[in-house]
């Protein structure tokens, strides 16, 4: 099993962030700008609260192999989108919770939206939305491969 297929399992389903939803789909088609900035882990709050994916042994492997990589320096990247001080993780929850077991203090995060917070580091941004697209493997502004 795959890192990218654990919320098809039943027990590792996060509930679904419609706000995220709602900014993918904005930033996809390049109405409003992403960013790539590190994030304080103090200020990154997950969605949903509730889900737990290192209660199961699927997720808590996943999150053990991606601790294993940020440790090697190949952090997964994260989304996120401001919500007043707070930086919400809508769906990343196992890079998420790898980074609890190591507790850096900053984690790589694409940013939906404008940022603006005094404690992020090394902005970045904002991206091209057609290189955007490309990052997620989506080649065209409609968001078709």
């Amino acid at each position: 099993m795959t890192f990218d297929t654990l919320h098809f399992l039943p027990d590792l389903t996060p509930k679904t962030d419609e706000r995220f939803s709602h900014l993918l789909s904005q930033a996809l088609d390049g109405q409003i700008p992403v960013y790539f900035a590190a994030i304080p882990l103090a200020l990154c709050v997950p969605f949903d609260l509730d889900y737990r994916p290192d209660l199961h042994s699927v997720g808590a492997e996943a999150i053990k192999q991606a601790a294993s990589d940020a440790r090697q320096g190949k952090p997964r990247k994260m989304f996120a989108y401001q919500h007043g001080y707070w930086f919400v993780v809508p769906d990343d929850y196992i890079p998420y919770f790898a980074a609890l077991t190591g507790l850096p203090d900053y984690v790589p995060c694409f940013i939906l939206g404008q940022p603006e917070h005094d404690l992020i580091r090394d902005l970045q941004g904002p991206i091209d939305p057609i290189s955007f697209r490309q990052l997620l493997g989506f080649t065209t502004k409609e968001g078709h491969s």
